[in-house]
């Protein structure tokens, strides 16, 4: 029997991810996660373009993930590869990616917010169970958030936005000391919109979320069994900003070595957390580690719907 061997690749505006998984007989087995932090949306809202040195290990990342598919079995034109956000704003994002399909063989597929929702959704509800028929998703990226509910019984989505702050922004904001003001713009921009996210329980998915999670556990490596599933109350994330608010890099880097690259981002994540939380009225967040590139893996392809033009 040919197996039926699928990968997937995400490109955010933090990390570059790559599942790949065996959906022989229909059955889903992972075979290969692998995550690199190349930080595609940094100096993004300054420069309107992908940094040079970011594009340079993306590049390089992809490389490897080429090179991991081959070894399973899927050419490099199979790979369901797609961008977030920062692809979206970044005016050479189309040479640039036009270059990793001639040179790589990846076709890189600029997906919609929308989409962004849908397959983030998808990820997070495979092989899971919830209490209630509807629950809202939090998913925090490099550049953008999105807030997403849904209806678990259907796979109806409600209602989603997608909001321009993330991680990588949000930390760039900490270090020009405009955190407040731009956060407070975002708010009053989408103020009719968050209220209708108001939640007890939050159920969150990413690099940024499932990091602090492992921070939460006070562990220097990254388990993801132990993070996947795992339920923080509104308390704990006060505690941890308190604790954490002020860290530079350098200090995240040295208490928590599995974020490597990522302590460039996490401080700018927990302020995005704490004060997104608060403003949704959240008493906890439960957390997935399944995202966006198990929800393209689990479709098999990119609807044109999907695509950003």
């Amino acid at each position: 029997m040919k197996k039926d061997i699928r990968a997937s690749i995400d490109i955010g505006s933090n990390s570059v991810l790559l599942l790949v998984a065996d959906f022989t007989n229909k059955n889903f087995q992972e075979i290969s996660k692998q995550s690199h932090i190349t930080s595609l949306g940094k100096d993004l809202d300054k420069n309107k373009a992908f940094h040079p040195d970011s594009m340079q290990a993306t590049y390089e990342a992809i490389k490897d993930y080429v090179d991991e598919c081959t070894k399973w079995g899927v050419e490099s034109h199979q790979i369901i590869a797609t961008a977030t956000e920062a692809a979206r704003v970044a005016q050479n994002a189309p040479d640039f990616f036009q270059k990793i399909k001639d040179e790589l063989g990846v076709e890189i597929q600029i997906i919609t917010s929308q989409a962004e929702a849908y397959f983030s959704t998808k990820g997070i509800l495979f092989n899971s169970q919830f209490d209630t028929d509807v629950i809202t998703i939090m998913d925090i990226g490099g550049a953008s958030t999105e807030l997403i509910r849904v209806n678990t019984k259907n796979f109806q989505i409600l209602e989603s936005i997608s909001m321009p702050v993330g991680a990588v922004r949000g930390s760039q904001w900490l270090e020009e000391d405009l955190f407040v003001q731009n956060l407070q713009k975002v708010f009053r921009d989408f103020t009719n919109e968050i209220d209708r996210f108001q939640s007890k329980i939050l159920y969150c998915v990413a690099g940024t979320v499932t990091s602090i999670g492992n921070m939460y556990l006070k562990r220097t490596e990254f388990i993801e069994d132990d993070v996947h599933g795992l339920v923080i109350t509104n308390e704990d994330i006060d505690h941890l900003f308190k604790k954490y608010s002020n860290y530079d890099p350098a200090s995240f880097l040295e208490e928590f070595p599995f974020l490597q690259k990522r302590s460039n981002s996490i401080r700018g994540g927990l302020h995005l957390v704490y004060h997104l939380t608060h403003r949704l009225l959240v008493k906890e967040i439960k957390i997935s580690t399944y995202g966006l590139r198990y929800g393209t893996l689990l479709e098999g392809s990119i609807k044109k719907e999907f695509l950003h033009v």
